[in-house]
C-alpha cells in the first residue's frame, strides 16, 4: 500500500503583462482533508511570477498544513515537503501557463 508523505498541487493563470491573475494551491496528507491554502493564493495575485515571491508563498503553505507525526515521517518534515514542493509546483505550473513542457519530478 502507498500512502503519501505530502502532497502539493497548483494551477495559475497569468495576465498578458504576465502577472498571476489568480492562483490555487492545495496540500495533500498533511490534514485530516485537503487543505485550500487561501493565503498563499491571495497573496499571488496581482504579482509577477518569481524565486521570492514563490517562497512566501510555500511559507503560507507550510503554515497552513496540520500534519501529524507517524511511521512515514515528522510533522516537521511534512511542513518541510509543503514548502519544497510549493515552490516547485508553482514553478511547473507558472512554466505550464506558458505553454511549456514540464518533466516529471
Amino acid at each position: 500500500m502507498d500512502i503519501a508523505v505530502a502532497g502539493v498541487a497548483s494551477s495559475v493563470q497569468l495576465n498578458t503583462d504576465g502577472s498571476i491573475e489568480s492562483a490555487r494551491i492545495a496540500l495533500a496528507a498533511v490534514g485530516p482533508i485537503p487543505i485550500l491554502v487561501v493565503a498563499a493564493n491571495e497573496f499571488l495575485v496581482g504579482k509577477q511570477p518569481n524565486d521570492q515571491i514563490f517562497s512566501e508563498a510555500a511559507n503560507l503553505a507550510a503554515e497552513a498544513a496540520s500534519p501529524i507525526d507517524d511511521m512515514r515521517g515528522t510533522a516537521d518534515y511534512r511542513r518541510h515537503l509543503c514548502d519544497v514542493m510549493t515552490r516547485r509546483v508553482l514553478g511547473d505550473a507558472i512554466t505550464r501557463a506558458r505553454g511549456g513542457n514540464v518533466d516529471a519530478h
